[in-house]
């Protein structure tokens, strides 16, 4: 991934690990301590299963550290995208991990978080100039 994203200028986020890519879920590093997940495309009843896996595993990975879920290239994001947001800020905590989860106010996905309140997430807006990942 070349081509710079909303969620680029607010993280320095490294090329995602093309092994693990699929074709809605990408899994890079930040540092040692940070994962970054890109999540993108429709998250619904069909798809949320296999993507919550996936974000659910970076998490595990990043037990103690950070995971940063870049949910930018979302589409739509339908109620099971919501519960499975919700179940990746439980594993967090579980597994004393930082989420932070990057979207600009203007992706499609935000609307549906601001009619979601109380997931326990820390939003970070996509906007201004590049911030250096402060693991």
């Amino acid at each position: 991934m070349t081509a710079t994203s909303p969620s680029r200028r607010l993280l320095s986020v490294p090329a995602t690990d093309t092994v693990a890519a699929d074709q809605q879920v990408r899994i890079g590093r930040g540092s040692a301590t940070t994962v970054v997940v890109d999540v993108s495309g429709e998250l619904d009843i069909a798809t949320g299963p296999p993507v919550e896996a996936r974000v659910l595993a970076a998490v595990d990975t990043a037990a103690g550290g950070r995971v940063v879920l870049d949910l930018n290239g979302v589409r739509f994001l339908g109620l099971r995208g919501v519960t499975m947001l919700r179940a990746v800020a439980d594993r967090a905590r579980t597994t004393g991990t930082s989420l932070v989860v990057v979207l600009d106010p203007a992706a499609p996905a935000a609307r549906a978080l601001r009619l979601s309140p109380g997931l326990g997430l820390t939003v970070a807006a996509a906007v201004g100039s590049p911030v250096a990942d402060a693991s």
